[in-house]
């Protein structure tokens, strides 16, 4: 083994600047891919609304426009829309277009308010179909078009610097009949939605009154196939600014196997600064949550529940509450049990503290 590799070392010592390009493109390679996709993929937080999927964009809408039927503050919601920027009437009618007749109208509500607002202030109006004023996916496309094209050049001179080192006459190489390439699998990025703080949004009657009318803070999160390592938390802060607790959810429980992960149960929680434990509720599929022993497996976490749309469910801690709402779901098919895995699951969080 260690003879029939002597030319290749001699070829090398020969040129020494080949082993340093070789080493980097390993690097390279173990980096970018597996590092950088795999291992340690990256996670994008705080994007701005205009970055955000369609339909998140439409829920953020619909919740400014709930916002602003309540307080009328005009002001406040241009500030809640400025994010959208020149696609402003776009994204409205777009929102419009997928709400119902009572939604609708709040939000039309909201775009004649807006406009108002940026006309009495001298700003330009928006049109429906103009270009955003973000990078919008040019942000990420140039940064990932550069590192393709640095992979692609470094590619070529090792093939290059490979060609000639086979063509070398000390050097005696057979022709290698195949060359392995790495593959190189799709990048996964899991886009954390900023918390949206809308304090004067509708009240709820849970737990009895034992909560302010008004939420301090609310949250949506949203989970869809495919997103393996889907777990949003979020801080609940008070009026001040001060640190109150956090919330958020996961998952708790897989089923099946193979890629992607088929999520059949979800932790929702709730942490309290002021409480020695962590509420934990579990949300399970119609099939895990007739699965006895998985049910009793979990309950070991928190209370099993099982997830329908529209239902809400309440964790309590010694200052805190926080309703969950199971604003949209779906169940996956194929081979799997039917309604054993989600497809998607979309949770609106509010956060009250106890009177």
């Amino acid at each position: 083994m260690l003879s029939s590799l002597e030319p290749v070392m001699g070829a090398m010592r020969q040129r020494p600047w080949v082993a340093p390009l070789l080493a980097f493109l390993l690097g390279l390679v173990i980096g970018l891919p597996i590092l950088g996709w795999y291992v340690v993929p990256v996670k994008w937080y705080d994007a701005d609304v205009v970055h955000l999927r369609a339909d998140l964009q439409d829920d953020y809408i619909r919740m400014v426009a709930g916002s602003y039927a309540q307080n009328r503050d005009i002001q406040l919601a241009a500030q809640r829309m400025i994010g959208f920027g020149e696609t402003t009437a776009t994204a409205i009618q777009h929102a419009i277009a997928q709400s119902n007749p009572a939604e609708g109208q709040q939000i039309a509500d909201l775009q004649t308010a807006v406009e108002q607002y940026r006309q009495a202030m001298g700003q330009p109006t928006p049109v429906a179909g103009a270009a955003a004023t973000g990078d919008g996916g040019s942000g990420l496309f140039l940064p990932f078009a550069a590192a393709l094209l640095a992979v692609v050049v470094l590619a070529a001179l090792g093939a290059y610097a490979w060609t000639r080192l086979r063509q070398t006459p000390s050097v005696a190489v057979e022709p290698v009949g195949s060359t392995r390439r790495p593959v190189v699998a799709p990048v996964t990025t899991a886009v954390g939605v900023a918390p949206v703080d809308m304090p004067t949004l509708l009240p709820t009657a849970a737990s009895g009154g034992a909560v302010g009318a008004q939420p301090i803070t609310r949250f949506m999160t949203t989970y869809t196939l495919g997103d393996d390592v889907y777990d949003d938390s979020f801080s609940v802060d008070g009026p001040d600014g001060s640190f109150l607790g956090e919330c958020g959810m996961g998952i708790s429980e897989t089923i099946g196997v193979g890629d992607p992960k088929k999520v059949t149960a979800f932790e929702v929680w709730l942490f309290d600064k002021n409480d020695i434990r962590t509420v934990t509720k579990v949300l399970m599929s119609e099939h895990a949550f007739r699965d006895e022993a998985l049910k009793s497996r979990l309950a070991a976490k928190g209370e099993p529940i099982s997830a329908l749309a529209g239902e809400t469910l309440s964790l309590e801690t010694a200052t805190l509450v926080v309703t969950a709402r199971i604003v949209d779901m779906a169940y996956g098919g194929g081979a799997l049990p039917p309604n054993s895995f989600f497809e998607r699951m979309t949770i609106e969080l509010q956060a009250y503290r106890k009177a």
